[in-house]
């Protein structure tokens, strides 16, 4: 590993303290996803405008990898090393402890470890969870031989973050005086130093010397292929998987097939790696300690039941204090297939698959350097059910649709577009479907508002062969699917003598063919996965009070209409709900009425386009938004998951 140290942008002790961070966190075979922390000791002037010592330490939340000086948290140093004097302390009382001595309590909470940065009698200390630092620590090496390896280092035994870690730094730093950083074993790496540079140099230096350990045992592949690359029905087995995996509550599940996931599950190894656990201890909370190795995708409903009974025996023998989590894997080995990961979002997914990649590369390393040795089953649960995270657990509040996948289609503006914001900002992840490429940019606008993944599609669904192809792209990204909301139309007029063919076909290609089409697929996968499904379809008043010169459409809308009273009669027994929404005069943002079709239907009721927009019971405009708003509460299963085959209007009233 190369230094990429440069010019900081302050001489100033905080400013250099968030440029050292960044350089550490821009590396991912040292920081991973919020993982590491540093800290610096400076003085600053408090409320009262007296100069006090304080420690400034990586809070709750910040990413080394962009972390500015707003991202540190500050701790009064008397009170910390008050604290060198207390022999123990249980995670709570250290939390709250560590709260008091926060000089502002709006700040995000500071680091598990402030104690032990506290407790290094250097300016400036570096922490991360160095890939190549693992590789030798999660191994049967014994402490001098690390220390051989690493140069001026001491070794600790693996403990638990927290009060009881820092009291045993504090009893071994004196040899620090000597030293160039501390290695707890399964843990990572820190290094100290009252100057930034030196403390940040002096990291990569010990990181490069374990790479160059580490390298020069490797004599083959790391995953030398055993097994031949396999192929499976992806439409078919992810949504069952997915069914599974969402036993308790609704999962994304993800599935990879980069070169290093394909590589895994075709090495026989990885089958016994499975149980290793993961990298570091911190994973455990997201990972758990064993992976799901499937040798025979057909054998995986067993094979996820045996996981569920292992789980639940292992918690009740370690963790029976506190509620079992799910039991469910969040890494699954396919042989020949590649690597699948689940979790309540697709943010989460990706950050399990990182943390899997990069824990089978360290335990392969491992293997190669000694023999693998990790903590053992009763710490894993000790760590995968810590006090702190438990306690984050229990205010945890999941957004009314986390974990579904939902379609809509014309989501590219009005009411397809609204109804892709309000699931998104619900925590549905939207697969968006439009021909204009419009929805691309729409894509961004919506993820930066809800922060929910979504997928853009720019498709002509009336097209089979196109919208098979986006399914599957959606099925590898989620898992499955939940919601359809059945929301593209097209609009044109005239009486029923002047109807053109052309025009017909048209309307019936969007209106009803592409409609069927959406429809077909997504019950398909919602039958496989087993855990029910909600179609919502957005029809038009015409349904039930036709206009003059309104065949076209309402005729290909009632084709729509009738689809979804086959699907709620259909899929009743798979507890898949489908509902009707009739609205009238949307306006607002609808392509429908463009070209002059707004005016001409204005003048054929003889009223003024502002009349004509508010000609209901309650003279109001009726707006993407109230639609949106009776979608989303369509989908509440607690308000409407009893109702099915029904019909909603939304517009204002009709005279």
């Amino acid at each position: 590993m190369k230094s990429k140290w440069s010019t900081p942008p302050s001489n100033d002790d905080l400013p250099i303290r968030a440029f050292t961070s960044r350089l550490l966190g821009v590396e991912s075979d040292l920081v991973l996803h919020g993982g590491g922390n540093t800290s610096v000791k400076i003085t600053e002037v408090d409320h009262t405008g007296r100069k006090i010592r304080v420690l400034r330490v990586k809070g709750s939340g910040s990413d080394l990898s962009t972390i500015t000086e707003r991202g540190f948290t500050g701790l009064r140093m008397d009170d910390l090393e008050a604290a060198k004097g207390i022999e123990s302390m249980d995670d709570i009382t250290m939390a709250d402890y560590l709260r008091r001595s926060m000089l502002n309590p709006q700040e995000p909470s500071p680091s598990v470890e402030s104690f032990l940065h506290a407790f290094i009698p250097y300016r400036f200390v570096d922490h991360s969870h160095s890939d190549a630092i693992l590789s030798i620590t999660n191994t049967d090496l014994t402490d001098d031989q690390v220390r051989e390896i690493l140069g001026d280092v001491i070794v600790l035994p693996y403990i638990p973050p927290g009060f009881k870690l820092a009291k045993s730094v504090l009893s071994v730093i004196d040899k620090a005086k000597g030293a160039r950083g501390l290695v707890l074993r399964k843990h990572g790496l820190f290094t100290f130093a009252d100057d930034a540079k030196k403390s940040y140099e002096n990291h990569i230096s010990i990181v490069s010397r374990a790479e160059e350990f580490r390298d020069s045992r490797k004599k083959a592949d790391l995953f030398p292929p055993d097994y031949d690359k396999a192929e499976i029905d992806e439409v078919e087995y992810l949504p069952k998987l997915r069914g599974l995996l969402s036993s308790r509550t609704k999962k994304i599940v993800l599935s990879d097939r980069s070169d290093l996931s394909l590589q895994i599950s075709r090495s026989r190894k990885s089958e016994a790696m499975c149980s290793y656990g993961p990298a570091t201890p911190d994973m455990l909370i997201r990972t758990k300690f064993d992976f799901l190795y499937i040798d025979d995708i057909v054998q995986a409903e067993k094979l996820i039941s045996g996981y569920r009974e292992r789980y639940a025996k292992e918690h009740s023998l370690y963790a029976s204090s506190y509620p079992m989590h799910d039991p469910n894997p969040t890494v699954i080995v396919i042989r020949g297939y590649g690597i699948l990961t689940s979790g309540p979002n697709y943010k989460e997914c990706k950050i399990i698959l990182d943390q899997a990649l990069h824990s089978f590369t360290v335990n392969a390393y491992a293997d190669t350097v000694s023999k693998h040795a990790f903590i053992t089953k009763a710490e894993a649960y000790a760590m995968e059910y810590w006090p702190l995270e438990e306690a984050k657990l229990k205010k945890y509040k999941p957004r009314k649709l986390e974990g579904t996948v939902a379609v809509v289609t014309g989501a590219a503006g009005g009411i397809g577009l609204e109804a892709f914001r309000t699931l998104a900002l619900a925590g549905s992840h939207v697969v968006a479907v439009d021909l204009d490429p419009k929805v691309n940019d729409e894509s961004k606008h919506v993820y930066s508002e809800s922060s929910t993944a979504n997928l853009p599609v720019i498709a002509d669904m009336s097209d089979e062969t196109a919208v098979n192809v986006f399914y599957l792209d959606a099925v590898r990204k989620f898992g499955g699917i939940d919601i359809v909301f059945n929301n593209a139309g097209i609009l044109k007029t005239a009486p029923i003598d002047k109807i053109s063919m052309k025009d017909m076909d048209q309307m019936y290609q969007v209106n009803a063919r592409g409609t069927f089409l959406i429809t077909r697929e997504a019950f398909r996968i919602m039958k496989t996965q087993g855990i029910g499904g909600n179609f919502v379809f957005n029809i038009t008043k015409n349904l039930t009070n036709p206009g003059e010169e309104m065949t076209m459409y309402g005729t290909t809308k009632a084709f729509a209409a009738h689809l979804s009273h086959y699907v709620a009669k259909e899929g009743g027994k798979y507890r898949i709900r489908s509902n009707i929404i009739n609205p009238d005069k949307i306006f607002r943002g609808s392509r429908i009425w463009e070209n002059g079709v707004l005016e001409s239907r204005a003048k054929a009721k003889g009223q003024t386009v502002e009349e004509y927009k508010t000609q209901n019971l309650l003279r109001i405009e009726v707006l993407p938004s109230h639609v949106a708003g009776v979608l989303l509460a369509l989908l509440d299963e607690d308000s409407f998951g009893a109702t099915t085959d029904a019909m909603i209007p939304v517009d204002g009233g009709i005279k």
